[in-house]
């Protein structure tokens, strides 16, 4: 019982201080990003690369430990009531990404509004192309599982939900459910 109790201080101590540390935290990112809404809070260990002040996050939005931010010519807003798992990459080192209120993003999630690939030119060849930037837009209500990608140009409609580990390459309808790589629509939730 004597071990039950210490374990249970220790972790009431323990939550006491990672919330102190949340609080301390407040000014520093209000001072650094463009806006932070009011009871967001970034984690300790998250990084934002490049320009700051194009960052913009919503009211009531949580971001995890070791989230990464790439930012910059491009920018980064967040709308409210969500929040972004630990260990995810954001790049917009070109490009807009837009993420909706009440979005879901599990741990370890990357997107990217700016990316390299290969393409088939006329001759039947394939080359491939640098630095294609184009905006990543995750709509309301939308949940993306732990491991998931997000390439550039995609826009992921309201209310559909992103399999683990999926590789979205192209739009992904409302209210469905897509998983694979590349991602495809599996199921329609209305």
């Amino acid at each position: 019982m004597k071990i039950y109790k210490d374990f249970l201080l220790l972790d009431i101590i323990s939550r006491l201080k990672l919330r102190i540390l949340d609080y301390m935290l407040i000014p520093y990112w209000k001072i650094r990003l463009k806006k932070i809404g009011k009871n967001s809070r970034i984690k300790p260990g998250v990084k934002i690369v490049g320009n700051a002040k194009r960052v913009i996050i919503g009211d009531n939005f949580k971001i995890w430990h070791r989230a990464l931010f790439g930012v910059g010519t491009g920018f980064i807003i967040i709308g409210d009531n969500g929040h972004i798992g630990v260990d995810t990459y954001i790049n917009a080192s070109e490009g807009r990404v837009t993420i909706g209120n009440n979005v879901q993003i599990g741990s370890k999630v990357q997107i990217y509004s700016y990316s390299f690939g290969i393409e088939k030119k006329d001759n039947g060849s394939y080359e491939p192309y640098f630095g294609k930037p184009d905006d990543v837009i995750i709509k309301d209500n939308v949940v993306i599982s732990s491991g998931a990608i997000i390439l550039s140009g995609v826009t992921i409609n309201e209310g559909a939900i992103i399999g683990a580990g999926a590789v979205v390459t192209h739009d992904i309808p409302e209210y469905s459910v897509a998983v694979g790589v590349p991602a495809k629509v599996i199921k329609k939730l209305r």
